[in-house]
Order: structure tokens, then C-alpha cells, then sequence
């Protein structure tokens, strides 16, 4: 059958489908991005700045290629993503998970280390086995361009990326007995041109942006860092504004709730929004 295009999601939702292509042993995946980037502008413009036109390109483009990504991977794996641009010097965060079928991230563009190179780090863990990570010097601004220099270098297997237009989003991997060639020669119209052929389904699933943020979850976190010395984060306060790294959820943490260990009373207020222990700090980004 040829390659349809997913229906109309809600807002925050994604829905991507996966085709096999036996004569030219390739995964063909193709969604449409624009409701689940458009909460991302609807968390961003809540609870940061309005990002600048470059910022938004770059996430755009990173969500996109991220639950193409998630889209291929086994279920129950996780996937983490620092993408650091050398010039203009900005960090891209994203995270997600093939099981949860979630993803969320991040651009920074203040306090950002400058390097003489732009480079990816990736972080992958499992429901069974250990986490693996990747680093990669890339080249250019185009995320989509990025990850198939991550595909070559570190998963080493060519893939190619496409945005069909400012909402879908094309991915072609190639399996063990592709021509790699042929997989890199691959024009945009060439891509998109592979969906009318007849392939063959193999399933769809609908990705969400969420963080999974709580402030119980972050209190937790919070403690563990500053429970030997809670004045070194109070300052003699009654209450500071904390935010999670990953998505950027602001949140107000009184001293008694972070003094009162027992009380468990603290609730999530807000379903958007995920840290864990080792990733969430206040004031932080990711490293």
C-alpha cells in the first residue's frame, strides 16, 4: 500500500507512521509535527521568553527528527540529546521516551560555554541493559542534517531527514542490506516520492509532548541537593521559584514544604511538564 498521511492530532500530539520498503530494504516514517510543536510554543510563551526565530527553527526541526528517531527505536527506551551549536553558541535539549511515547526539550541561548566546534551527545538507556552514550562533531545549523551525520558516525547506518514542508517531517533509515549509497544520494523529492510506492505498514503511534515534571518530584530533587544546607538555596527567603531543565516548568518551593520531609502533600499542578535526580538543578541547564 502507499503511505498515508496521519490524520489531523491534538494539540500536543504527533502521530507518526512506519512503513517497510522490501525492495530497497529502507524504513520510510512520516508525521506531521505542527500540533505537537505548537504546544511546545504554548509551554515556551507560559513559562519562558518567546523564542527567537532561529531558536524556534531548531526546535521545530529537533522535535521532529527526535520522534522519528523514538519512532525507530525498541519500546521502552529512552533517548536524551544536548546538541550544542557552535556559532551562534546555543544548546538544544531534547528528550524522549519510545515507550511513554513522549518527548519534550529545550533551547538555550544565555550562559552558553563557547567551543570551536558544534557537537551532539547523545544519552540512551533501556528498561533492561545499561545506558550507552555518543558524542559527535557535527557540522552546520540544520538539526535534520545533524542527526544523519549522528546516524553515520555512531549508529553507523545511513539515514536521511526531510522536511516535506513546515509541519511534516520524512525519515528514511536504512537496514543492513540497503545500498547505503543510494540512502545518501536521496533528494528530498526522491523521499517523498517513496511514499506512493507499495510498502508495507507497520504500525502507528502517537507521540505527546510532556515533560513529566512534578513539584513533588522536584522537591525530591531539590533536597538531595541542598538538605545538608537549605539556606545556601533560601537566602534567608521564605520560598524560591525553581524550574525544571528539561522543559522549563517554573515552580514555587516554600522553605517549610522543602523543611517538612513528611508532609507529602505536594501535588502536581500541572500535567505538562519531568526531571530526574540527575538532571534537574535550580537555576540549571543541561550539561
Amino acid at each position: 500500500m502507499t503511505a498515508s498521511q496521519p490524520g489531523a492530532d491534538r494539540i500536543g500530539e504527533a502521530t507518526v507512521r512506519r512503513y517497510l520498503d522490501p525492495r530497497n530494504d529502507v524504513l520510510v516514517t512520516l508525521g506531521d509535527f505542527g500540533s505537537l510543536y505548537a504546544a511546545y510554543r504554548e509551554h515556551v510563551r507560559r513559562w519562558e521568553a518567546e523564542p527567537d526565530g532561529f531558536s524556534a527553527t531548531l526546535m521545530r526541526q529537533g522535535l521532529g527528527a527526535a520522534v522519528l528517531h523514538l519512532s525507530s527505536r525498541p519500546p521502552g527506551e529512552s533517548v536524551g540529546w544536548t546538541i550544542h551549536v557552535h556559532r551562534p553558541a546555543t544548546n538544544l535539549f531534547l528528550t524522549g521516551d519510545s515507550g511513554e511515547a513522549t518527548v519534550t526539550g529545550r533551547v538555550f541561548t544565555e550562559g552558553v560555554r563557547p567551543s570551536t566546534a558544534s557537537r551532539m551527545y547523545v544519552q540512551s538507556s533501556r528498561t533492561r541493559g545499561g545506558p550507552s552514550e555518543s558524542t559527535v562533531d557535527v557540522q552546520g545549523v540544520d538539526i535534520l542534517e545533524m542527526f544523519e551525520q549522528y546516524y553515520e558516525r555512531s549508529e553507523q547506518l545511513p539515514a536521511r531527514f526531510f522536511e516535506v514542508d513546515d509541519d511534516r517531517f520524512l525519515m528514511v533509515l536504512a537496514l543492513p542490506e540497503a545500498e547505503g549509497e543510494w540512502v545518501r544520494s536521496l533528494t528530498r523529492e526522491a523521499a517523498v516520492s517513496l511514499t506512493d510506492q507499495d510498502l508495507k505498514p507497520l504500525g502507528e503511534a502517537t507521540y505527546v509532548f510532556r515533560c513529566g515534571c512534578n513539584l513533588e518530584r522536584m522537591l525530591d530533587v531539590v533536597r538531595g541537593m541542598f538538605g545538608d544546607d537549605p539556606e545556601d538555596l533560601f537566602q534567608g527567603e521564605g520560598g524560591v521559584e525553581i524550574y525544571c531543565p528539561r522543559c522549563g516548568h517554573r515552580w514555587w518551593l516554600d522553605r517549610e514544604a522543602f523543611e517538612d520531609v513528611d508532609d507529602g502533600t505536594a501535588s502536581d499542578d500541572d500535567a505538562d511538564g519531568g526531571a530526574s535526580a540527575g538532571e534537574a538543578e535550580a537555576g540549571g541547564e543541561p550539561r
